[in-house]
């Protein structure tokens, strides 16, 4: 285990170091609409829910320590108008400080176990716990959290905190935000337009305990009762050692048109 890790180390700072020497990727940057979703990249997602603004584990940094973002932001950020805010757990990849802080600290934040005392530090007000199983309601939304399969502690030691999923709902319109997770059935049935898949991170293979392959992340829609699939977390920093496209081939090899694979900055309006 002990050279593996060195071997898997080794060759994941080569590929960042790469990522230096070349020019970050042009993306598109489109306007968000009423009853949309807009992929910032990773797992970031700006969803309009019947003009409500729901962010998904928001990284807006050009790096994560010596990982480099290998493309560029979406420039809406500086405008966006937050209401509420998910955070699925505490690795450095999905809470992420700097883009905490700005946000609307009056928007709701609602968090898994671990994280609530980290929020009020941020500044916010409206801060929300949920466990699975929980629900959140008020006049506008309901949200639903559910147990992703994914260890939830920030630096993988200590009190193991809790991953998150999340099904949100609003005037009849729903999408599901999985965050991160290995393959699990904790979301079959769950009835949603839009599920937001994890589809990256998946080699070396031992990363399966908390991660899922594209074709786990299929098979996780295909239990639930979806009509869209749109995978995120994937092409937006590189963190483990699959190639972007060899993800990207898999998926379209899948050959269902329930996919539906937008870039990063796209909307996809349902």
């Amino acid at each position: 285990m002990f050279f593996s890790n060195i071997n898997f180390l080794f060759h994941l700072t080569i590929d960042n170091l790469k990522e230096y020497f070349k020019k970050s990727e042009s993306i598109k940057s489109d306007k968000i609409t009423k009853n949309s979703v807009n992929w910032f990249g990773h797992a970031t997602t700006v969803i309009n829910l019947c003009d409500k603004i729901i962010v998904t584990d928001p990284v807006f940094s050009s790096s994560l320590g010596y990982f480099k973002r290998i493309v560029k932001k979406p420039t809406y950020i500086k405008d966006l108008k937050t209401d509420y805010i998910l955070l699925s757990h505490g690795h450095m990849d999905h809470l992420n400080f700097p883009s905490l802080l700005k946000l609307n600290k009056d928007a709701i934040i609602i968090v898994p176990k671990g994280y609530k005392r980290i929020a009020k530090l941020l500044g916010f007000k409206n801060i929300f716990l949920l466990h699975p199983g929980d629900v959140y309601r008020d006049d506008h939304i309901k949200i639903t959290a559910y147990e992703a399969n994914h260890d939830g502690r920030r630096f993988y030691f200590g009190v193991d905190n809790e991953s998150i999923s999340y099904l949100i709902e609003r005037e009849g319109k729903s999408v599901f935000f999985a965050g991160d997770t290995a393959l699990t059935n904790n979301f079959e049935n769950i009835k949603c337009d839009i599920a937001l898949m994890p589809v990256g991170c998946y080699k070396p293979d031992r990363f399966s305990y908390m991660h899922c392959t594209p074709e786990q992340s299929y098979e996780m829609f295909k239990m639930m009762d979806s009509n869209i699939m749109i995978p995120i977390h994937y092409k937006t920093f590189k963190i483990s050692l699959e190639n972007f496209e060899e993800t990207k081939n898999t998926l379209l090899n899948l050959n269902d048109s329930s996919i539906k694979m937008i870039d990063i900055g796209e909307t996809y309006r349902f």
